[in-house]
């Protein structure tokens, strides 16, 4: 790769003949990226928004956690390396990733249940359980939010679905969350 691609490819706004920011040269055709620069990661910005995030969830300003998640979750859909050349290198990095993504959503479900958005809630609840088809908590949510709208038939497929995930894929019963949720549903009928 040239200087000349890296430059369109990292700083795109930059005229022709216009330096590099930080993309340095020397005369033999090396280059290097200058770390006297003002760098930025998405990584450092996914540190701060999580911050942020928890620390308006602990002082009740649920408008700015909720703002701060949905700006997290933005950083978290890109994925994170998914080259598989970087797949051993990464793996903890990976790993963790997955796991702030995991917990970002969950909080945001919770979020969105308490301040009662009720569709952004199920829209939540719906991409973690496209995620984790296992996920009792956004199963639970989902069947709530039916019974909230009124729907009894959507409470009743996602009760049914979940349940037969867990059952049939890993052998375990419902929980007794999930059993009294089923009561719930059978009262409403």
């Amino acid at each position: 790769m040239t200087q000349h691609s890296l430059r369109r490819i990292l700083e795109p706004e930059l005229a022709t003949r216009q330096p590099s920011r930080f993309i340095r040269s020397d005369p033999n055709g090396h280059y290097w990226f200058d770390p006297s620069g003002c760098w930025w990661t998405d990584a450092e910005e996914v540190v701060l928004l999580s911050k942020s995030a928890c620390a308006a969830r602990r002082a009740g300003n649920e408008p700015a956690a909720i703002a701060s998640y949905e700006r997290l979750l933005a950083y978290y859909d890109q994925g994170f390396l998914p080259e598989e050349v970087y797949h051993d290198a990464f793996a903890p990095f990976r790993a963790a990733h997955e796991r702030g993504h995991e917990e970002a959503l969950l909080q945001l479900l919770r979020l969105h249940r308490q301040t009662g958005h009720l569709y952004e809630a199920l829209t939540c609840a719906m991409r973690i359980l496209d995620r984790d088809p296992y996920s009792e908590e956004a199963a639970t949510a989902v069947v709530e939010i039916h019974l909230q709208q009124g729907s009894l038939t959507g409470a009743v497929a996602q009760l049914e679905q979940s349940v037969g995930l867990l059952q049939e894929d890993l052998g375990v019963p419902p929980s007794p969350e999930l059993r009294a949720l089923w009561e719930r549903v059978r009262r409403a009928r």
